[in-house]
This record gives C-alpha cells, sequence and structure tokens, in this order.
C-alpha cells in the first residue's frame, strides 16, 4: 500500500529513496492567450532534481510538463564517457551503426543472470561486429565530401557487414524456442538508417559528429570546459533510451544497478506481463487519485494576467524520503545518517569478507571495503550497499540506479491524464495563431529579402561602380519593442527588447561567454534533402507510405509473408471470387473459401464501388494479420501513446478524419465510394495530412507547405531573371553595358536552368529506378522468401527440439504467479455524489454562468456514473477476473500434460532422428543466407552505381547553390532554438532569462512574477545552481526496497533513513 503524508493539508504520495537529489525546483509553464498580445507564447515548466557526480560532474533530471518521460543531462569533463552513451549519430554513417548496435549490448548485459547461451552468443556476436565497425570510423574521416564512390563503397561495407550479423543471428534463432529477438530488429533499423544515410555535401565528417570530443580544446583558459550532453538532443523520448542512458551512468560512476533495470526477462510474454502488471498499478494509482482529489496535492493553479500570460504552477502530488545528498565530514557520520548508531566501521577487502564479518554483528555495524568507495550496513537483518565519494574534504553518497530509475517514473507521471490533456490543448489553441504569423513573417521576408537579393545581385552583377557602393539595407523604420510593450513570444524570435535593453541573442551571447558549456551534439547536422520540387516530394510521401507495409513485413518476414497473402484473399474475394475458390481448392485450403462472404461484405461495409471495396476489405485483413502477429507490442505501443500523448492523439484524430471527410465532399467521386461505414476511410485519407497539419503548427518551419510555396516563388524570380532581368539592367546602365550585357546573363540563367531541370527529371528517373531494389524487391522476393524458409526451419527446429518446448511448458505451468484475482477485487472507489457549486472563476457573471451550467448537467452526469458506467466496469472487472481464475488451472494442467509428454518421449526422439531435423533446419537457412547474401551484393552495387550517379549529376547541376545550404551547428543555436535550456542548465539568479521575461511587465502594472523567481539570498546560491525558494517543495528520496536473501552476499537491500 502506498504511504501518504500531509504537507500544508495536502496529502502527498511518499516516495522512497536511498538518497534524495541535493537540490529540486519546480518551474511553472507559461503560455498565452490565443486572442491577446502573448498569443503563441508556450514555455512549459518542469520540476528539476540534481545529483552530484564524482569528479565534480553533475546530473540533472527534468520532468517537464509536455513531455511523456524525463529528461536527463549530464555535466562531465570527461569526454570519454560521452562517446557510451546512447543516442543516434545522425552525421555520421559508421557512428551511427555503431550506436544501434550498442543498444543490444546494454540490453544484454541487463538481461537476467545468468544468461543463456544464445543470449551470450549474440552478445559476442554485436562485439565482434561493433569492432568491425570502428575500423571504419577513421576512414569515414579521410572522405571528402566530393568523394563519392568512396562514400558509397563505405555504405556498402557497413551494410554488408550488418546482414552478415544478421544471418548469425538467425543461425543462434534455429532452436524453436529462440527468436531473432530485439536483436533481430535493431538489426533491420540499422540496416535501414544505413542504406537511407545522406552524405554531407559539404564538409567531411569530424571526430565531433561521431560524438568524440577528446580533442575539443579548453573553452576558458581559467575555467575546465564542461560538456554537457542533453537527452532531447540524442534521445527525444524514447523511455527505452533513457533507461540505457541511466544504465551507462551507473556503470561509468560505480553506482549500483537499479533490479528494474538489470533484471530484464528476455520472454516477450514475460514482458508483456510486466507491463500489464504496471499498467494495473498505473490505473490503481489514477483511480486514487481521482478518488481522492480534493485530499490530494496535485495542486494546478493558473495565475492569468491582463496582457494574456497564463502561469500555471503545478506542486507534486508526491514527496520524496530519504537521505540528502550532502557532504558529511567522515565516513562514520555517514553511515550514522542511516544507521542511527556512533559504531566505527570495520574494514573489509571484498564484498564477500564483508558479508560474512559483518553476519557476527548487530544491526548497525557497517564495513568498508578497501580498494574502492563502498560501505555495507547492516540494517534490518539485512545487508545495504552505499557508493560514495570523497571531494573538497566531504564524503557524499552517491545513488543508487534504483534511485534514478524511480525518479524518472514518477517523472511520468507528475502530471496526470486531465492535467495533461488540458495543457497540451491550450498550448495547441495557442499556437495557431502565431502559425500564421510565422508563415506570413517568413515568405514576407523570404520575397523582400533574400529573392530581392537574389535578384538585384543578378542585375548589379559585372558592373563594379555598384559593386563599390551597395546598396545599405534601409532601418526598420520602428525600432523593436523593449519587453514591457513586446510579447513574449516575440523577444524569444528576435524581435523584442528585453527590459536590459539586450535581444535575445545578445543575452545568449552574453551567457556563453561567462561559462564553460560545450553541448555534446553533431558539429554537422544532416545535410538537406537533393531535391524540394513538388515532384520529388510527391514521390517522397508515397515512398513514405510503402516504407509502412516494407517495414513491417520484413522485421518479422513469416508475419509478412501472411499478411501479403491475406491481403491478396481479401482483393480475390470482391475482385475475383471464383478465381479464388478455384485456386483454394488447388492448393487444399477448401476451408478458407467460407470466408469469402464475410471478406465481400467487410469490403461493403467500409466502401462502395469493386475496386474501392477490394482496397478497404484487403487492407484490413492485412493489418489485422500484422497486429495479430505482433499483439503484444501493438498493445503496449498503444497504450503507451494514448497514455503519455492524449491531447496530441485527440487533435491529430480529429485532424484525419475532418480532412478526409473535407476531401470527400470537395471531389463527390471519393464521396460516392464511400460505404455505410466510411470513418476508417476518412481517417485513411486524412491521416498523413493531419499529422502533417499538427506538426507544421506546433513545430513551424520549412516543412512541406512553405518549402514548397518557396519553390513555386524561387521559379518565378529565376523565370524573371532570365525575361525581365535585361530590361532592369538596361534601365540601369544603357543599352550596351546592359541590355546587351543582360541578355547575355539571361542566356547563362537559361542554360543554368535548363541544366537544373534536365538533373531533376534525370534524377527523378535514376530515384525511381531505386523501386525495384529496394521495395519492390522487398515485397515480392525478400519477405516471401525470408517467410517461407523462416517458417520451414522453424517447423524442422521444433520437429528436431521436443525436450527444449516441453521444459518452456513445464515452466509455464509451475511458474509462481503474483496476480492475485478475486481476492483483490474491490469496488470502483469512484461512487459518490460532488457539489456542482463551487468558485470557478473570477468573473461574478462567468462564475454564476459556470455555477448554472453545473446545476443542470452535472447531477444527471453523476447519476448516470453511479448506476449506468461505474457498475458496468465493476461487472467486467469481476467477471475477467473470474475467467483468469478458472482459465488458470486448466491452462496450467494442460501445459503440465503436454510439457511431460514431450520431455519424456523427447529423449528418445531428440537423440535419435531429431538430428536429421535439426540439421535440415540448419542447411535451410545457410542456404538461404547464401543465397539472399549473393542477391544482396547484386543489389547493392546496382544501389551504389545509381547513388553515385546522382549525386555526380547534383554536383554537375547545383554544385554552387548547394553551398549555401549547410550549416554548421554552434552553441549559440542550441539556445536560440529552445531558449528555456537556458533555464535548464546551472546558472546563477541573476541571468535567469524566465525571471527577466515574467518581470519586464512592471510599466504595464500587471501583476508580479511568481514567488520562486524572487531573488534568493546570494549566500544560498551554491556550485552554480540555484537553491529552491522555502515555499516549494522538496523532493525526498529512497527507492522500493530489494527483497534479499541473508544467505547471498552479492545481493544488499536498499538504504532508507534511520528514525
Amino acid at each position: 500500500m502506498p504511504k501518504y503524508k500531509t504537507i500544508d493539508g495536502g496529502k502527498h504520495l511518499v516516495v522512497p529513496l536511498g538518497i534524495k537529489p541535493y537540490k529540486h525546483q519546480e518551474i511553472p509553464s507559461v503560455t498565452g492567450s490565443a486572442i491577446s498580445i502573448q498569443a503563441g507564447t508556450v514555455l512549459y515548466g518542469y520540476y528539476n532534481m540534481d545529483y552530484r557526480l564524482p569528479d565534480g560532474d553533475l546530473l540533472r533530471l527534468l520532468a517537464n510538463h509536455d513531455k511523456k518521460t524525463v529528461q536527463i543531462i549530464l555535466l562531465t569533463g570527461d569526454p570519454e564517457k560521452l562517446k557510451k552513451l546512447p543516442g543516434q549519430r545522425t552525421s555520421s554513417l559508421a557512428a551511427n551503426a555503431i550506436a544501434s548496435l550498442n543498444r543490444y549490448c546494454i540490453r544484454s548485459e541487463s538481461y537476467s543472470k545468468p544468461r543463456t547461451e544464445a543470449q551470450l552468443a549474440k552478445f559476442q556476436l554485436v562485439n565482434q561486429t561493433i569492432r568491425s565497425l570502428s575500423k571504419l570510423l577513421a576512414r569515414e574521416r579521410r572522405l571528402a565530401p566530393n568523394d563519392w564512390a568512396g562514400q558509397e563503397a563505405l555504405r556498402h561495407e557497413v551494410l554488408t557487414l550488418i546482414e552478415q550479423c544478421r544471418d548469425q543471428n538467425r543461425l543462434v534463432s534455429v532452436n524453436p524456442i529462440i527468436s531473432e529477438g530485439s536483436l533481430g530488429t535493431m538489426l533491420y533499423e540499422a540496416r535501414q538508417a544505413a542504406q537511407h544515410y545522406e552524405f554531407n555535401r559539404v564538409y567531411p565528417v569530424s571526430r565531433i559528429d561521431q560524438l568524440d570530443f577528446t580533442r575539443v580544446k579548453q573553452k576558458h583558459p581559467s575555467r575546465p570546459t564542461c560538456f554537457v550532453w542533453d537527452s532531447e538532443l540524442h534521445i527525444g523520448q524514447n523511455e527505452e533510451g533513457l533507461n540505457n542512458a541511466i544504465r551507462v551512468i551507473c556503470e561509468q560512476y560505480g553506482l549500483v544497478p537499479a533490479p528494474e533495470l538489470s533484471d530484464i526477462p528476455a520472454n516477450r510474454f514475460k514482458r508483456l506481463e510486466l507491463f500489464f502488471h504496471k499498467l494495473w498499478l498505473d490505473g490503481y494509482d489514477w483511480i486514487n487519485y481521482l478518488a481522492n482529489h480534493e485530499e490530494t496535492a496535485q495542486a494546478v493553479s493558473t495565475e492569468k494576467r491582463p496582457d494574456g500570460l497564463a502561469i500555471s504552477k503545478i506542486k507534486p502530488y508526491y514527496c520524496l524520503e530519504g537521505t540528502s545528498q550532502k557532504g558529511f565530514a567522515s565516513l562514520p557520520e555517514l553511515a550514522a545518517q542511516f544507521t542511527g548508531t556512533d559504531y566505527q566501521g570495520i574494514m573489509a577487502s571484498s564484498l564477500s569478507q564483508a558479508w560474512q564479518l559483518l553476519t557476527l554483528q548487530a544491526n548497525g555495524h557497517w564495513a568498508r571495503l578497501t580498494g574502492c568507495r563502498q560501505i555495507v550496513i547492516r540494517l534490518g537483518d539485512d545487508l545495504a550497499l552505499l557508493n560514495y565519494f570523497e571531494e573538497n574534504g566531504l564524503f557524499y553518497p552517491l545513488p543508487s540506479g534504483q534511485d534514478l530509475y524511480t525518479l524518472s517514473q514518477i517523472s511520468k507521471r507528475h502530471l496526470y491524464l486531465p492535467e495533461k490533456f488540458k495543457l497540451q490543448l491550450r498550448a495547441f489553441a495557442s499556437r495557431i495563431p502565431p502559425f500564421f504569423k510565422y508563415s506570413y513573417q517568413n515568405l514576407k521576408r523570404f520575397v523582400t529579402h533574400d529573392l530581392y537579393k537574389e535578384f538585384t545581385s543578378h542585375v548589379h552583377h559585372d558592373h563594379p561602380e555598384k559593386i563599390e557602393t551597395p546598396p545599405v539595407e534601409p532601418p526598420d523604420i520602428e525600432p523593436p519593442p523593449r519587453g514591457y510593450d513586446a510579447s513574449i513570444e516575440d523577444i524569444l524570435i528576435g524581435r523584442g527588447l528585453l527590459h536590459s535593453g539586450q535581444t535575445l541573442e545578445q543575452f545568449v551571447r552574453e551567457q556563453m561567454a561567462e561559462n564553460p558549456y560545450v553541448i555534446a551534439r553533431e558539429q554537422h547536422p544532416s545535410p538537406p534533402p537533393l531535391y524540394t520540387n513538388p515532384l520529388h516530394r510527391s514521390l517522397d510521401v508515397l515512398r513514405h507510405i510503402a516504407g509502412f507495409f516494407v517495414d513491417v513485413s520484413e522485421k518479422n518476414p513469416i508475419i509478412g509473408t501472411l499478411a501479403m497473402a491475406a491481403y491478396l484473399y481479401g482483393a480475390g474475394a470482391v475482385i475475383a471470387p471464383q478465381t479464388l475458390i478455384a485456386v483454394l481448392t488447388k492448393l487444399h485450403l477448401s476451408g478458407l473459401i467460407s470466408g469469402i462472404r464475410p471478406a465481400q461484405a467487410l469490403g461493403h461495409w467500409m466502401s462502395h464501388g469493386t475496386t474501392s471495396e477490394a482496397i478497404s476489405s484487403a487492407t484490413t485483413l492485412w493489418q489485422g494479420i500484422v497486429i495479430g502477429g505482433d499483439l503484444d507490442q501493438f498493445f503496449i505501443k498503444a497504450v503507451s501513446v494514448l497514455q503519455d500523448d492524449p491531447a496530441e492523439v485527440a487533435l491529430i484524430i480529429a485532424l484525419a478524419l475532418s480532412l478526409g471527410y473535407g476531401l470527400c465532399k470537395t471531389f463527390p467521386s471519393l464521396q460516392e465510394e464511400m460505404g455505410p461505414f466510411p470513418l476508417p476511410n476518412y481517417a485513411a485519407l486524412g491521416a498523413k495530412g493531419g499529422a502533417a497539419i499538427y506538426d507544421t503548427i506546433v513545430h513551424p518551419g520549412d516543412d512541406w507547405l512553405l518549402g514548397t510555396i518557396k519553390w513555386l516563388l524561387k521559379a518565378v524570380v529565376t523565370t524573371g531573371k532570365i525575361i525581365i532581368g535585361p530590361f532592369v539592367e538596361g534601365y540601369y546602365y544603357g543599352y550596351e553595358k546592359g541590355f546587351l550585357n543582360g541578355l547575355k546573363k539571361s542566356v547563362r540563367q537559361f542554360i543554368l536552368s535548363m541544366k537544373q531541370i534536365v538533373a531533376g527529371l534525370v534524377d527523378f528517373v535514376l530515384v525511381v529506378m531505386t523501386i525495384p531494389f529496394l521495395e519492390i524487391s522487398a515485397m515480392a522476393i525478400h519477405v516471401p522468401f525470408r517467410g517461407l524458409t523462416n517458417f520451414l526451419s522453424k517447423l524442422f527446429a521444433f520437429s528436431g527440439h521436443w525436450q527444449p518446448t516441453g521444459q518452456i511448458l513445464l515452466d509455464f505451468a509451475t511458474r509462481t504467479s503474483g496476480w492475485n484475482y478475486l481476492p483483490g477485487f474491490r469496488l470502483s472507489p469512484l461512487y459518490g455524489f460532488s457539489n456542482p457549486l463551487g468558485n470557478y472563476s473570477q468573473s461574478f457573471v462567468l462564475n454564476l454562468l459556470y455555477n448554472a451550467g453545473m446545476l443542470l448537467f452535472l447531477p444527471p452526469l453523476q447519476l448516470l456514473k453511479n448506476f449506468v458506467v461505474l457498475p458496468l466496469v465493476d461487472t467486467l472487472s469481476f467477471l475477467t477476473r473470474a475467467t483468469l481464475t478458472l482459465l488458470n488451472p486448466v491452462s496450467r494442467l494442460l501445459a503440465f500434460s503436454a510439457g511431460t509428454f514431450l520431455t519424456k518421449a523427447g529423449f528418445i526422439w531428440d537423440n535419435s532422428i531429431g538430428y536429421l531435423f535439426r540439421g535440415t533446419a540448419k542447411a535451410i537457412l545457410l542456404g538461404s543466407n547464401l543465397l539472399a547474401s549473393e542477391a544482396g551484393e547484386l543489389r547493392l552495387s546496382c544501389l551504389e552505381l545509381i547513388q553515385t550517379g546522382r549525386r555526380a549529376l547534383y554536383d554537375w547541376a547545383f554544385a554552387k547553390d548547394d553551398q549555401n545550404t549547410h550549416v554548421i551547428n554552434t552553441d549559440r543555436d542550441y539556445f536560440i532554438e529552445k531558449p528555456i535550456r537556458l533555464e535548464q542548465l546551472p546558472h546563477e539568479q541573476d541571468h535567469c532569462l524566465l525571471d527577466k521575461l515574467l518581470h519586464r511587465q512592471k510599466k504595464s502594472g500587471s501583476s508580479p512574477a511568481p514567488a520562486f523567481f524572487a531573488k534568493p539570498d546570494k549566500s544560498a546560491a551554491k556550485n552554480g545552481t540555484l537553491k529552491p525558494d522555502k515555499t516549494q517543495h522538496s523532493i525526498e528520496t529512497a527507492s522500493p526496497e530489494m527483497a534479499t536473501s541473508r544467505s547471498d552476499p552479492e545481493k544488499y537491500v536498499t538504504l532508507s533513513v534511520h528514525s
């Protein structure tokens, strides 16, 4: 049962930790009203929790209000630690492949111990591949940007190494109880990333692009360089990647590994069971929160200012309980924090010796291990292991990996579903007006500045007298407004000034000059696409859609082959049912004939028209097979998305349905093909567009919309340079020096434009030529071939492995079940009524209207909840528990009977004729690997020639223009792109950007900033970080207990505070 503590009159969930963060601070979310001057202002808040690490390093955990997972920021002075951290290396082909494979190494080392022979074999196989890929890093750096043949040869070699690893993984998985597993998925993703990798066309790959900062010069002569590794840049919101980052940090700093991250079950069904268990606990926690909403302290208070700003302060619903990470003068003093005694420690040379010595002592005794910075403490008749480090004569306790994992999990739930939905919806609404403003200003600048400059440069080129005195751009008529006149959004995009008179860029430069931070990310970002014309963009969209089918099929060829057969079955049932019946009869699959009529009815229910019905029926059956073949992962991903991004999912679905409906109403021919239930077709028509619209509004930029408009405008200007340019030049410089010279330039421009048009069309043909080698070969040849051979090899392998299969069934039958079905049933705590009257608004009229509406609608809704909804939920819960209770013994009995038979019979079968079946299975895999390898080499050679030709063609036509499209990442850009990052790094209060933004309104008479932005006593600031305000909730610490046996000296309990 969870523990609660009453703080400030509210109940807080107690989260026990061994060592709690030494600092914690809460920052509010700031959003602007869509109908005010502050429209578009969206600054999401967060909680930050800091841990000290050895060698002066710092670990900061950020629980952002808009993110589903914790953000990790590691500040370190050792660049070697950056190499092992997970994440993509998007600017290096070889380094990215190594990082992809390293994910499996991190995962494998976290499997339940001891690892099986197959797991160890896969681990060694991946390490061997990583060593081979590491030899290519130096070679990649030596490649010149225009060495296209060398670059494609490097891609060829990387793909060959990955494919060889995949083939060996299939051989390891020849056993029926062993699958290709997560390694197979990671290898496929690594191969796809290498296949579609775009080489930089201007800059060679540097060490920094490979995340190697060992040769970076010191930024400040008097201060050591501090590297900043931000998980948002390298991992994003990938929970697996964040868990891997915690594992690597534990390994590098010697932290005790987290049991939750170091005992991963390799069996996918066991992982599904753990997911259901965690989902149940999360739901239980949410129900308790809703039932005690008035008592719990999930306080969300929103302060609305007259200027349109809404400041949402979200206080934690939990409190951390544990020992704070502060310095102690001696080890006995440190140990006394946990034991409550003044015993002097004893010396031990190893963990085993410490165990032997402490078993003879009373609780409260502790031992110090020689040669390492660890102490072992006897608490509650168990042993606890504590790591520490020494700095400036003080001893600091180190958190355990379980502490970090626990904080990452509560950070995921620091906003419940309703609060998260409201915040995301408010932010999306606030983004809509600035989207149109941004689009207008972006296009206006592109036309009046970029295109104008391009046209005038073309006209005045070759005229020295004009070049010597270039026209000076007139300044803005009105200077940028200061902070009290400008909105926060204007300041953040550089169109306003802070109250100090600085622009945001000037403020950032000042902060960079005063701190030693170096952002750990690639030096040269991924290059822009070769072509941005509508023809290439349309082809990219089609390939993106096709890529979904290819990826699903290639990851699991057996399921992919069955899904393709289901697709043909669904299409044939509508288009040619008699032919399908004849084919099924010849294949002795007459049982499938009965499914033809339901398939026809499904297509007619969704669409009208033979072709439309066939597509609907075939696609639905294909999707059903794909989901059924990977049901556990589909369910996990679907629930996770709905749980973590409810507003985003709802908005994208609404946009997709609206767009699909609008298209059908705009084009009557589409509407005529809709069936009685057209919603799936509406969603299918508008899915891609809905996601694109959402992304365009939330993250505006040169995407499909603005990019296409700019391309068209640039084409118009190019046409103007050819046709109008000579006349404009003649107006400035006369007939001979102007008009005639302009004609010559127009001819050159016409030739260049025709060259670029020809290059674009030829490249389009070359891109189309790659389709047979990528998508078509995958779906028509590789997937059916691999699906058939994998199925045959698994069939023969099962026939030769009766004993292992029987043992799996016996393990299932004799498993220890932790589910408490019927005894754990309880009625929902949500029954009851609440008072509809309350204070909903500060305005008397609005509050009166709100109360009238609540009084009218809330009582009927509560009656519906209490007498219909909740009884149905409770009944369903009871029936589910009863069904599971009945199925549990039946399934165990059947599994035990079958397992016993296979185990006993397999002793004779496996050691006789089983050899033949196992040899046949291995021979099938070896033969298929050989054929696939030879075909793959031919395919890669053809693609290598095509890609080399494309690069040469592009360089022939666009080399000069391409120089300006490539950029270099700078630390300044890191902060300008997202100014809240200035707040997320340790800084002095005088350099607080949020403080300047929210205090800038003094002249307008708005309300003061929140109390936690008030400047604290400078004596409280230490190590460059802020001390939390006394009004804030401090997060306390201790991790869930690790159940251990006292007879095992290698296992230790988690530390807790002695009371």
